[in-house]
């Protein structure tokens, strides 16, 4: 497999434009070119930082939490390493900006899976 880059960090907040707000005056983020409704996505030089909202998560996310976000080029391919190492894996989903899937690495920290669309 190609080597995997780490393309997003998804960090799990009460108010979204709040924590952009304190992200762009602290650290002077700029807004990401894509963007996903009801998320706040920042350029963080190389890796995207999102906001996810905590209604928005999984039963197990709360504020404080992170997920890794590994952009892959063969996301079916990803998810078959990783139940081979011993992840825990949801399902495959395709949406309009490309394919992903939700993770646990064997330790338990929150992974997602994904390839974008070109």
């Amino acid at each position: 497999m190609t080597r995997a880059t780490l393309g997003n960090l998804t960090l799990t907040v009460r108010d979204p434009a709040a924590s952009r707000d304190f992200y762009q005056s602290v650290f002077g983020l700029p807004d990401a070119e894509r963007a996903s409704p009801g998320f706040v996505m920042l350029d963080a030089g190389g890796v995207t930082l999102i906001f996810q909202p905590l209604d928005a998560s999984g039963a197990e996310a709360q504020p404080g939490g992170a997920e890794l976000g590994f952009m892959v080029p063969d996301v079916a391919q990803a998810r078959e390493m990783l139940v081979a190492a011993g992840g825990t894996v949801g399902e495959l989903q395709r949406m309009g900006w490309g394919e992903a899937f939700d993770a646990r690495d064997p330790d338990g920290h929150a992974l997602t899976v994904y390839r974008q669309r070109g």
